[in-house]
């Protein structure tokens, strides 16, 4: 019997030490900022899960001028098709506000800040910065 007890005793405290040391996907949090295009100023913070991305960011126009900022972001994940998002300011007065991406690829993400018009319902892009690696 003392040897039954002992062995289950010893399987549990395996199991309970295994499954402590085996981390399930955490999310991570960070913030990013784009630099490097004059008129464009826009920074977040994007949550990774094991399902998703979301990204809540603040898009600025730091310009008056009859450009519109606007940034575009690039979601990969291996195995799927790269998620493609746009997100601009209308007009072409100095404004800011906050939007949200989210995207179900959460292997990379890349920023690019742009700026564009807007010809009737399409974004036409006029310049753009470089890309850059978030996470």
């Amino acid at each position: 019997m003392r040897r039954i007890a002992t062995m289950t005793l010893f399987a549990g405290i395996l199991i309970t030490a295994l499954s402590l040391t085996t981390a399930p996907a955490e999310a991570e949090t960070g913030f990013w900022r784009a630099i490097g295009l004059s008129g464009v100023d826009a920074f977040g913070i994007y949550n990774t899960g094991p399902a998703k991305v979301s990204l809540n960011f603040d898009l600025k126009d730091t310009k008056k001028d009859k450009y519109s900022a606007a940034v575009r972001f690039i979601f990969t994940q291996k195995g799927h098709k790269t998620a493609v998002r746009l997100a601009a300011l209308h007009g072409d007065r100095v404004q800011n506000t906050w939007q949200t991406v989210t995207s179900a690829n959460t292997g990379h993400m890349y920023v690019q800040e742009c700026l564009g018009t807007w010809r009737k319902t399409a974004f036409q892009i006029k310049e753009c910065g470089g890309w850059r690696q978030r996470y």
